[in-house]
């Protein structure tokens, strides 16, 4: 039975980090549309809307206990909704998607370091061989074969904005061990979406009154904004959360180093973009890497 659930929990972060993969394709086009703050707020409008009939027995039944972690709740809703991608959006404004990816892969690095922090968890040489495997695969992939390149990045506020980011992202994702596991998954992720749009309403209507941005939809904008409000948010958070209850925050975190090598299939497949050798080489170091770290017994 434990090795089924850590093997269902290995599958959800897997596919969390797939559908996640995706949304850096789609946001490409919506940043040329809306403001960062824009699509942020309508994604997790999408969000809550389409969540929360599924989830109102739940909440019904989980709220005292919600209540009872006001504080967590306000923490994690404000980082894992209002800030997070909002960061990765503002970003992208400012940065390639090179740095993006480069600076979005470090959030493994800080769930291990808050995990050693706070809880006292220990790393097996295993997987400090697997995370140096891993951060070499990343880099073959994301230089493309070319480590010049790697040397030649040039560093702007985009790029510290994106590494914020990452260190919200792998805050959030150790802090979610704080929650009651008695709270059911779906009722804790419908009441961050509640809770973060709320914190993000402001700054939406500050950004109207202040610089009336143009908001105009269109069927393709539609469509993609409908995708990352039910696919990056309510499928892959439900699929992250649960994933980290079973296997822990490391070997999830691990998983999300992947996301390169399927944005890098996501790119082939939607932007038509050719296969380079060196993503198939470091297809197979990250897969070798991220082996190495869940394999342990450690968590």
């Amino acid at each position: 039975m434990k090795k089924q659930i850590a093997q269902s929990g290995y599958l959800m972060a897997l596919l969390a980090t797939i559908v996640w993969s995706g949304n850096y394709t789609v946001a490409r086009g919506l940043n040329e549309v809306y403001t960062p703050i824009s699509i942020s707020f309508f994604r997790w409008l999408i969000a809550t809307l389409v969540a929360f009939p599924f989830a109102l027995p739940y909440l019904k039944r989980d709220y005292k206990m919600l209540l009872r972690q006001w504080r967590l709740m306000l923490v994690l809703s404000f980082l894992g909704v209002t800030l997070f991608n909002t960061l990765i959006y503002l970003a992208a404004h400012f940065t390639s998607a090179l740095n993006l990816s480069l600076f979005a892969i470090t959030a493994p690095l800080y769930v291990a370091i808050l995990n050693r922090i706070i809880f006292k968890e220990q790393l097996s040489l295993r997987q400090v061989a697997g995370f140096v495997i891993l951060i070499s695969g990343l880099l073959v992939l994301l230089s493309k074969g070319d480590p010049t390149t790697l040397l030649q990045l040039k560093f702007n506020k985009g790029d510290l904005l994106m590494a914020a980011a990452a260190s919200i992202f792998g805050t959030y994702s150790v802090m979610i061990k704080l929650k009651n596991p008695a709270i059911g998954n779906l009722s804790f992720v419908s009441a961050t979406f509640i809770v973060g749009e709320l914190m993000l309403l402001p700054f939406f209507i500050g950004e109207q009154i202040l610089f009336s941005p143009e908001i105009s939809f269109y069927p393709k904008n539609i469509i993609q904004l409908l995708y990352i409000g039910i696919g990056p948010s309510i499928l892959s958070f439900y699929l992250w959360n649960k994933s980290i209850v079973s296997i822990g925050s490391t070997k999830a975190s691990t998983i999300y180093n992947t996301l390169p090598i399927f944005s890098a299939f996501f790119g082939i497949l939607i932007l038509h973009e050719p296969i380079l050798l060196a993503q198939l080489i470091s297809a197979i170091i990250i897969v070798i890497g991220v082996l190495l770290v869940i394999r342990s017994n450690a968590s």
